[in-house]
């Protein structure tokens, strides 16, 4: 089901690490999926997207756009395997 997706993601404030809420649509081609939300984090907050997430991101975007499904959709899927991996590589 497309449309706008909440996520929670450990990001950067001042040296300290920090969950902070982000929202994956179907963002415009020529910017990076979260490009706005990363400024205005930056901006406003004084605080910054992990490199390693901006760029996940943007593979899963390119994916997204390569085999013509939900962006969105995809970050949820991804999400649950690496929750899975770590589940099992964990025990």
């Amino acid at each position: 089901m497309p449309g706008i997706k909440k996520f929670m993601i450990p990001c950067e404030f001042g040296g300290q690490t920090s969950q902070f809420t982000i929202y994956i649509g179907e963002p415009k081609v020529e910017l990076h999926p979260i490009h706005h939300q990363s400024h205005w984090l930056a901006k406003e907050r004084g605080g910054n997207i992990p490199e390693k997430i901006i760029n996940s991101l943007e593979r899963l975007y390119e994916l997204s756009k390569k085999n013509g499904i939900c962006f969105a959709d995809l970050c949820v899927y991804a999400l649950k395997i690496v929750k899975k991996s770590n589940t099992t590589t964990d025990s």
